[in-house]
């Protein structure tokens, strides 16, 4: 497991996944507080010499900074999360890679596994390298964001893309095309948020795992505590099992 585990990494770097991940991250560390800070002035340049539009826009602070970044980290992030490991199997198994190592003395569940940690590990970097860099950043142009809500949303937002990556990982496993494992997780991204438009405002919409990264303003802002987070953790936590359980029944018994 150990040695796999290492291969999968090296792998996700020199393919330029592992990059890929941390610059996506990166970006938005760096673009979303400088758009906080200088949105005003953009507004008012562009706007200049219209006549009869006014628009006043407030000054956004800290919190305003970092909750664009978990955004654009939900939204844009959750595509990349899903472009990364969509062909982590499928792509193998196209290629023949996955029969070749398993003539080894590879289990196929250590094989499967590996990818999971593997992959896991590059979203965890990801969360950590761009949260820090977007809090440094904003501190540098707006002032301190509040920390300790800061640092749960950053885990809650792993917590959201882990979520995502084990649908696409299990997708990969399950399925021979990579296209057919990015369109099915895709599928279950829509149907992840879709009850937000029913149920969000209702007891029953706190269970949702959407909320693992709707509700971070929220908490950035003060209105809400990481305990209100917890409600929605039980339907993530299954969800994962169950996409890994299925992917890893398929795929010890499926033909390579």
């Amino acid at each position: 497991m150990k040695t796999l585990f290492v291969k999968d990494i090296r792998q996700l770097w020199r393919t330029f996944r592992l990059p890929a991940l941390l610059l996506s991250g990166l970006f938005f560390a760096i673009l979303d507080p400088i758009g906080a800070r200088y949105m005003p002035q953009i507004m008012e340049q562009l706007l200049r010499g219209a006549e009869g539009i006014t628009i006043i826009m407030p000054e956004l602070g800290p919190a305003d900074a970092l909750i664009s970044y978990f955004g654009n980290v939900a939204q844009m992030g959750a595509f990349i999360v899903i472009l990364t490991a969509m062909g982590a199997v499928a792509r193998e198994r196209e290629q023949g890679v996955s029969a070749w190592l398993l003539t080894r003395p590879v289990g196929r569940l250590p094989y499967l596994y590996s990818k999971y940690a593997a992959y896991s590990v590059g979203v965890l970097l990801t969360m950590a390298s761009g949260t820090l860099l977007a809090a440094l950043y904003t501190t540098s142009l707006l002032g301190v964001p509040p920390l300790v809500p800061t640092i749960w949303g950053a885990v809650f937002m792993f917590l959201y893309l882990e979520l995502i990556l084990i649908v696409a990982l299990s997708a990969s496993a399950l399925l021979r095309s990579q296209i057919a494992a990015g369109g099915v997780t895709l599928v279950f991204l829509i149907m992840l948020w879709l009850p937000q438009l029913f149920l969000d405002q209702s007891d029953v919409g706190k269970y949702m795992p959407y909320r693992l990264s709707s509700q971070i303003g929220s908490l950035l802002k003060g209105n809400i505590g990481a305990a209100d987070f917890l409600p929605a953790l039980p339907a993530a936590i299954i969800l994962g099992i169950v996409a890994q359980a299925v992917a890893s029944l398929s795929f010890r018994r499926a033909e390579l």
